[in-house]
């Protein structure tokens, strides 16, 4: 499932926000506004429970996001191997456009990164698949990898 840059941001964000309220929860369960109905309705656990029930869905949607992760990477590291392979371009592999547009398009999303040092790298091997630089702004590389995917999409047809 992909979510919108802005959906991840967010739950990027959210996270020390939830666990920050977990803790809260559980430390000061004694004064929790509304723990006393709470507690006559569902058990003297109920606070804590609760708390321990949103920690592991929580849990378990970083654990997913760290698979997703992984293959993203997996997928871009097969992607330049395949790639240099095909020795940039003369290969079998380096023929295969797909491959080529898979890795391009996680570099491009790369070059959002706050970190120069991604940044830079991720130009350089986008030069590198491109056989062009289109310098450092990610609208720029946006645009040739929309124009490729056209290219691409058109020869399929």
């Amino acid at each position: 499932m992909k979510l919108s840059p802005a959906l991840e941001s967010g739950f990027r964000a959210a996270t020390p926000l939830v666990l920050i309220g977990v803790l809260a929860a559980i430390v000061f369960e004694p004064w929790v506004p509304g723990g006393a109905w709470m507690k006559a309705q569902f058990g003297e656990l109920v606070i804590v429970r609760g708390a321990i029930v949103l920690l592991v869905f929580y849990v378990l949607l970083l654990w997913g996001e760290a698979i997703r992760l992984h293959s993203i990477l997996m997928g871009v590291l097969s992607a330049f191997r395949q790639y240099d392979r095909g020795a940039g371009g003369k290969g079998e592999a380096a023929k295969n456009p797909k491959t080529r547009l898979e890795a391009a398009r996680l570099l491009v999303a790369a070059m959002a990164s706050g970190d120069e040092s991604i940044r830079t790298t991720c130009r350089h091997n986008l030069a590198k698949l491109a056989g062009e630089d289109h310098g450092e702004e990610p609208a720029a590389w946006q645009a040739w990898l929309r124009a490729q995917e056209t290219k691409l999409d058109d020869a399929a047809r």
